[in-house]
């Protein structure tokens, strides 16, 4: 593919603050590439701005949506003078890998970035160097981590009530975010109510008062993992793998956490102040758990950015639902108590029993003999194998049950606000709540609602109960 000829123009809409570009620059990277490079001058930046783009063959110009798609580099959220660089596929912009344009035309418009263009939407965690650097609203957009999508409708038919979807889709085609790296996604709470549990005809919801449906406000935004705790990710902190399940590594380094892990062994034991939640609600964790270990390697992170945690429950389902209000975040409702084989859009989010949760012999994937076996296609998934729910969160039922901060006891129908959780468990014997379901669930029981409770010090062998961490932020 060649472009005969490339000639440049550009149109600089004046912006609120002037910002205008001086000077644009167009060249096809012919022969060694066939993209096509935009530089362009920018003066006058006293906020930041956005460069958008129209393309034209000729007078004919090119598909907006289609461009869109084409282009990668600096078009949003640009807060200083300088030159930047637009790099253009024409494949992808012109629908064809025949491209021959006589006539090849760019205009580049300034416009005010929108308020929220440099909002830190994702930060990753470095667990080798022990940084964590922070992904804007605006690194997004300009492609610069790999595909996003903003379209969730777009997921097969789901659907969602949330209006400003960046789902950072790319977090999945790079093994270290699963592996060395920790994902995080910022989730918009501060000053939200909504409904916590299950209305009284969702099938499958608990009868003994787990799941009766209340009004909660939250107080803050918080960040949670994009994936479960993964069996790598544990190793880079403590050093050695948990014990778990699969023997190969290709089958154990991205899955999750799953196996002789609790969650006193991830903040403190009891009579520790690790264990001592909710009274203690500074979230401080006991010297040598993980969670402690996990903030000493992080010590070139800044002190605010550190205190990662289990959710509560509150956080979780909140985080979960994503705005539904129906059994599953993809916008469908449970209409069986069994193995649904018709739940072909719960097939599309979560592991459960349906679809993995079972070996090949018929037998429950927890038999030690045939999980080391196994391979890759049974038992829990790879994290980020299904589709994310509206806020790019990955694996939030299914694969895994997790467990959170909160003691275990029924809900009742009282409002509250960023609740912490009961002061003890409803049996007084060390239960801790667990959310989500896991690669052994049926449908109803990978539900958003879904409640279990699980001994906090409880280290068995299942694989069915894991983590995802949490970071709140207080303001």
């Amino acid at each position: 593919m060649k472009v005969t000829t490339v000639l440049a123009s550009f149109l600089a809409a004046a912006s609120l603050n002037a910002a205008v570009i001086e000077q644009v620059i167009v060249r096809q990277q012919w022969p060694w590439s066939t993209d096509v490079k935009v530089e362009y001058k920018l003066s006058g930046v006293t906020s930041p701005v956005d460069i958008s783009v129209k393309a034209f063959n000729g007078n004919v110009e090119l598909d907006s949506s289609r461009l869109a798609a084409s282009m990668t580099g600096d078009r949003y959220g640009i807060t200083e003078d300088g030159v930047g660089t637009i790099i253009i596929d024409p494949v992808k912009a012109f629908g064809t890998s025949k491209v021959a344009l006589a006539n090849f035309k760019v205009k580049l418009f300034v416009a005010d970035s929108a308020a929220n263009i440099n909002e830190v939407l994702y930060k990753i965690y470095d667990l080798e160097k022990g940084e964590c650097t922070d992904v804007t609203r605006a690194d997004l957009l300009d492609s610069k981590y790999g595909t996003i999508e903003t379209n969730y409708t777009a997921f097969t038919g789901f659907e969602t009530p949330v209006d400003d979807v960046i789902i950072w889709t790319g977090v999945t085609n790079d093994i270290k975010y699963a592996t060395t790296h920790l994902v995080m996604r910022k989730i918009p709470a501060k000053g939200q109510t909504f409904k916590m549990g299950s209305p009284d005809t969702e099938t499958g919801r608990a009868t003994d008062g787990g799941e009766t449906q209340h009004n909660v406000t939250m107080t803050n935004d918080y960040y949670m993992g994009v994936f479960e705790l993964t069996q790598r990710q544990y190793k880079e902190i403590k050093g050695a793998y948990p014990d778990c399940f699969y023997s190969l590594a290709v089958c154990r380094d991205a899955r999750p956490v799953d196996k002789n892990v609790s969650w006193e062994s991830m903040r403190g034991g009891k009579d520790t102040i690790g264990a001592a939640w909710p009274e203690n609600l500074t979230h401080e964790v006991t010297t040598g758990r993980f969670l402690y270990d996990l903030r000493s390697r992080l010590s070139n992170v800044p002190e605010h950015d550190r205190k990662l945690d289990l959710p509560t429950e509150a956080q979780w389902e909140y985080a979960c639902r994503a705005k539904s209000t129906t059994a599953w975040y993809s916008g469908y409702e449970c209409t069986s108590d069994q193995f649904a084989a018709s739940y072909w859009h719960l097939n599309k989010i979560a592991r459960y029993n349906n679809n993995g949760g079972y070996g090949p012999n018929g037998a429950l994937i927890g038999d030690p003999a045939i999980a080391a076996t196994i391979g890759t296609s049974h038992g829990t998934a790879r994290v980020g194998s299904y589709m994310p729910n509206a806020w790019g969160l990955y694996d939030m039922v299914g694969n895994v049950a997790e467990f959170c901060l909160d003691w275990y006891a029924p809900f009742t129908s009282d409002d509250q606000t960023e609740p912490p959780g009961p002061a003890n468990d409803d049996y007084s014997s060390g239960y801790r709540s667990v959310r989500g379901g896991g690669l052994a669930s049926k449908a109803s029981s990978a539900r958003s609602a879904v409640r279990s409770s699980k001994f906090s010090w409880y280290v068995g062998g299942e694989g069915n109960y894991g983590f995802r961490l949490c970071l709140t932020v207080v303001e």
